[in-house]
């Protein structure tokens, strides 16, 4: 795992590229199996050492290739127009190397001056040539401004001079998957399955399809079968990953990325994804390490995004803060997810920087996704059970704000404000609590108490805490009479100082014979009934 962790090339592959002179189609065939810097040693080294027009094409592709995959901003492609342009030099005859400057303007968006150098290739082999005639159909169907029909025009002509090459049928899946006809596109990546059986890119052509088609556990049949026929086909195992992630299955990603990755050349992009899939898997400290190991250069922000959620998990949220800050400065604010919102909020409130700061970022999550309020939900518990009251009860006001309302979330802020000694802050909440759930008994019990607190009534003389200490012992039933033991001698005791200032013995001996009931030796109640 620590190889795969380290991108490290497997012996395998080096001891495959030095073993024996390589050619073009080991070169092709790296390409295929994104083993780009295998590849360009390849090409490389036969220009060196063969520095004919054909040589030259095949660099100038896999410059173009590589542009695809790992832009450079048109250098890798402006490479590859100057390899055509030398390969022209070395042998104008050489039609390839149109297709290749051909290729080079659709690339540039510029299909129309591109079609020009492609159809004067086209001509001049007589349309007797299946490998430039596959080459100017890829041109069609791999860029942006690509052309579907006139790929498969291109191919038709390829395919009548040999019928027996499976990348012509993969090609042309790929292009009537352009127009979007799965249909047309299956019977060619079918038949590129018959023509190279034991090849796995026919499978994984035809499991693509069924992706599109949501049919997932027959894409899964595909590409399982594919991967059978050739174990060691790359991006195989990228699109198992893919998929297996779609399926929400991430141990199995993380396998078959890793397998792709331990396959493939150590690209900063390959890696990301890896990380992404360990990061999704909660293999935390892997895809940290893995993360880390992107180059400096290596310029996606959302490196930092992702590291940033790692170490927030890793409970580390000095280092992860510092990653979702450099994230959010590089990153355009339309690109800012709910789970960047929650997340910096985590690690603003769990590094002690900003707390009150770090429950508005939450907010903004909240904004984003309905969902979030539970984890200003969880804090507003942490902050409560270590007393920090003020903390609490910004938390639980948020919630009421931004959730829906729960007799719960009032009942929270109501003692989040009591046990913080902010008593007419907690009645009114207690009071708002009652409308909605007059039958609530903590709530009956905490409102009376609060107006006691306020010292609004110090004499009892109004009574104003009497109603809610009544309902409280009303509502308490015969199986939890135990549990509210305490508080029903509070209440009790309330009520009977209360009828005593008004000189009502009956009512105060009543609640006096109550309070003894729950605790014989009170010697208030004693009192209260002249009892020595």
């Amino acid at each position: 795992m620590n190889k795969i962790c380290g991108f490290a090339l497997t012996a395998l592959l080096c001891i495959s590229f030095s073993g024996r002179a390589q050619s073009v189609a080991d070169g092709l065939r790296y390409i295929d199996n994104e083993q780009y810097i295998n590849a360009g040693k390849t090409f490389k080294t036969l220009v060196a050492t063969q520095p004919t027009a054909s040589n030259y094409y095949y660099l100038g592709h896999y410059y173009l290739m590589l542009e695809r995959i790992d832009s450079a901003q048109g250098a890798y492609a402006d490479s590859a127009k100057l390899m055509f342009e030398k390969g022209v030099a070395a042998d104008a005859k050489f039609n390839l190397n149109y297709v290749g400057l051909g290729t080079y303007e659709v690339f540039k968006g510029r299909p129309g001056q591109g079609k020009i150098l492609i159809d004067k290739a086209v001509q001049a082999s007589r349309g007797k040539d299946a490998e430039l005639l596959y080459r100017a159909a890829e041109a069609y169907v791999v860029y942006p401004s690509n052309d579907a029909l006139e790929a498969n025009r291109l191919l038709d002509m390829a395919i009548k001079v040999n019928k027996n090459n499976a990348d012509y049928y993969n090609l042309k899946g790929d292009a009537f998957m352009l127009k979007n006809d799965g249909s047309a596109a299956a019977n060619n990546y079918d038949q590129a399955k018959r023509i190279a059986p034991n090849s796995a890119k026919g499978f994984i052509n035809y499991g693509n399809i069924l992706i599109r088609a949501k049919s997932y556990q027959k894409a899964l049949e595909a590409y399982l079968e594919g991967m059978a026929k050739d174990s060691m086909y790359a991006p195989g195992y990228r699109q198992l990953g893919e998929l297996y992630y779609k399926a929400g299955k991430f141990e199995n990603a993380v396998q078959s990325y890793a397998k792709y990755i331990r396959l493939t050349d150590q690209r900063p992009e390959n890696q990301y994804r890896y990380g992404a899939f360990l990061f999704l898997g909660k293999k935390y400290d892997e895809a940290i390490q893995v993360l880390n190991s992107l180059p400096a250069s290596y310029s996606n922000p959302f490196r930092y995004r992702l590291l940033s959620y790692c170490l927030a998990e890793k409970q580390m949220p000095a280092d992860g803060l510092a990653n979702m800050e450099t994230f959010l400065s590089k990153t355009d604010s339309a690109k800012y997810m709910a789970s960047d919102f929650q997340y910096y909020g985590k690690l603003l409130i769990e590094s002690g920087k900003d707390t009150s700061k770090g429950l508005q970022i939450l907010v903004k999550a909240v904004n984003m996704d309905s969902s979030k309020i539970t984890l200003i939900s969880e804090y507003g518990k942490k902050f409560f059970d270590a007393k920090r009251f003020a903390l609490a009860a910004e938390a639980y006001q948020i919630v009421i704000n931004k959730g829906k309302k729960a007799n719960q979330d009032y009942f929270n802020l109501g003692n989040a404000y009591y046990f913080g000694k902010e008593y007419v802050k907690a009645d009114t909440i207690y009071s708002q609590l009652l409308v909605l759930q007059p039958q609530s008994l903590m709530a009956n019990l905490f409102k009376a108490r609060c107006i006691g607190l306020e010292k609004i009534d110090p004499d009892q003389t109004k009574g104003l805490a009497k109603p809610y200490y009544e309902k409280f012992t009303l509502l308490v039933t015969p199986e939890t009479i135990e549990k509210y033991k305490k508080q029903l001698i509070e209440a009790h005791s309330y009520l009977g100082s209360y009828y005593a200032i008004r000189k009502d013995t009956p009512q105060a001996h009543a609640a006096w014979k109550k309070v003894l009931e729950f605790d014989p030796e009170n010697k208030k109640a004693k009192d209260g009934l002249l009892i020595k």
